[in-house]
């Protein structure tokens, strides 16, 4: 291939790039609107969210109910340690110092099943809300002449008007009561 050749292709390439750089933000204003949810406040904010919401509290608080008694219990051990260890005779002590482990091991082992129930309860009480979401959504973008709709942690900028998170929640409670 000859230098001229070269230079012709590199211009015709060149002009390509230019008119799609031009063409590229017309086109996606044809195409249609983008909007921006956040899902995780769209889903709290649903009256189904709310409820969900608050059976979790009411675990959470007897949960925390329970593991507070125990947590109580190893603080009383530990003072009676603390008060007695010079009038306590070792086997004695070594007696105590092993029934506060084990509390404490109880203790433990309680809080991550606790935590580990908890975020199971989470994502079988919101997922069935997230689904009807997704059908609110892509409803919402169909009706509404959306090109795309994301969710606003995958979106580094987006103006506020592109923000439709009220309006799918709105438009969830509706189909939803």
């Amino acid at each position: 291939m000859s230098l001229s050749e070269k230079k012709t292709i590199s211009v015709i390439f060149l002009a390509c790039l230019l008119t799609a750089a031009f063409l590229l933000p017309a086109l996606a204003q044809a195409q249609g609107k983008i909007g921006v949810v956040d899902i995780e406040e769209a889903i709290n904010s649903t009256k189904a969210g709310k409820r969900a919401q608050a059976e979790l509290k009411r675990k959470f608080d007897k949960y925390e109910q329970e593991l507070k008694g125990t947590r109580a219990e190893i603080e009383k051990l530990q003072k009676e340690m603390e008060n007695s260890a010079m009038l306590l005779k070792p086997e004695a002590k070594l007696a105590k110092q092993r029934d506060l482990e084990r509390l404490v091991r109880q203790f433990q082992e309680r809080n991550r099943d606790a935590s580990q129930d908890m975020n199971v309860a989470q994502r079988e009480a919101f997922k069935p809300i997230l689904q009807k979401m997704k059908v609110i959504v892509e409803d919402f973008g169909k009706k509404g002449g959306y090109a795309l709709i994301t969710e606003t942690r995958a979106v580094l900028y987006a103006p506020n008007s592109a923000d439709i998170t009220q309006q799918v929640i709105a438009a969830y409670d509706k189909a939803n009561p």
